[in-house]
């Protein structure tokens, strides 16, 4: 009879052991699904707004080059001065934006990786491991009121 309770809840570790397993491969699944959906999100409105963005810099920057031209009476010189605005800013960023742009890109995607309302497997490992052992404790009561 103890043999029997004994291969009774190996079966049951084994069935939990495996319905755990299971649901760890799906937990995963689901938020590796997330986390490509919220970076291809983040790709499809960098392209959109990027190139818009990239639009209206154009048509200010020939307008204003235009403007310059009949400012200074020479066209070449209105797109030279833009042209090395662009340059003054191109510059500066290579020296001082590249730290910036990388810490602001890894708290970007290390968000989108890592939600705070994401569920810890750790923890719900921990949690139906006690949950078990209860459940054990409950079965090894509910035995020995039986054998009384």
């Amino acid at each position: 009879m103890a043999f029997k309770g004994l291969t009774d809840s190996l079966h049951k570790v084994t069935d939990r052991i495996e319905d755990y397993s299971l649901s760890m491969a799906e937990y995963y699944k689901l938020r590796l699904f997330k986390s490509i959906m919220k970076g291809s999100i983040s790709l499809v409105n960098l392209l959109v707004y990027g190139s818009l963005f990239l639009f209206v810099l154009l048509f200010l920057s020939l307008g204003a080059a235009f403007w310059l031209a009949t400012f200074f009476e020479n066209v070449y010189a209105g797109f030279l001065l833009i042209g090395a605005f662009y340059g003054i800013i191109l510059i500066f960023m290579f020296i001082f934006g590249r730290k910036i742009i990388e810490r602001k890109m890894l708290h970007k995607f290390s968000g989108v990786l890592y939600d705070e309302d994401d569920l810890d497997p750790k923890a719900l490992a921990e949690e139906e491991i006690e949950e078990y052992q209860k459940t054990l404790e409950d079965e090894a009561i509910r035995k020995a009121n039986i054998s009384k």
